[in-house]
């Protein structure tokens, strides 16, 4: 293939690579939002957040396939095996001016994509917590506390009762 054209290719590819950056980062905002929506229980926000974030998804997935039909193209090109051909691979096969901006491409996503990871993990462990403390806060309410071993009278460690009711806003428990 000519030169003009392989330029063309790696210009859409550095394109589409740009757009899924700019995704990523409004998704880095949608997590932000989510985890502040979690953190001061304000579900209506919570909820708005999680359906903004599966649009902007659906967004990325279809970049992704735009993305790697690019890469397809481009390993005919070169013939090189679809699965073979990264962009880190495509950047080495031939430098020069294009290469540079799609190496710009390519780490600009990575550092994004970086951050989407840590603020998803940041994310997930918020709300794994939060689900534990509503389990048992429920468990609470239904007269299910969980039998904690306290030192007693009689010198032995022993489960506290796991009996208990809610009255006039106040936790009564058996002991």
């Amino acid at each position: 293939m000519e030169r003009p054209a392989i330029k063309e290719q790696l210009g859409s590819l550095c394109r589409v690579m740009a757009a899924e950056a700019g995704e990523y980062q409004t998704l880095l905002a949608l997590l932000n939002k989510q985890r502040q929506a979690a953190v001061e229980a304000r579900f209506e926000r919570f909820v708005d957040a999680v359906g903004k974030k599966d649009v902007l998804l659906q967004s990325l997935q279809h970049l992704e396939a735009e993305r790697l039909q690019l890469m397809e193209a481009l390993s005919g090109t070169f013939q090189v095996p679809p699965a073979e051909l990264t962009v880190s691979r495509l950047i080495a096969m031939m430098p020069g001016p294009e290469t540079e901006q799609l190496n710009a491409c390519r780490y600009q996503l990575r550092a994004v994509l970086k951050q989407v990871r840590a603020n998803n993990k940041t994310n997930q462990e918020l709300l794994r917590h939060l689900r534990d403390l509503m389990k048992k806060s429920v468990d609470v309410l239904g007269g299910k506390l969980p039998g904690e071993e306290t030192y007693r009278e009689n010198g032995r460690v022993q489960a506290t009762s796991t009996a208990g009711a809610a009255l006039h806003g106040h936790i009564s428990f058996e002991v």
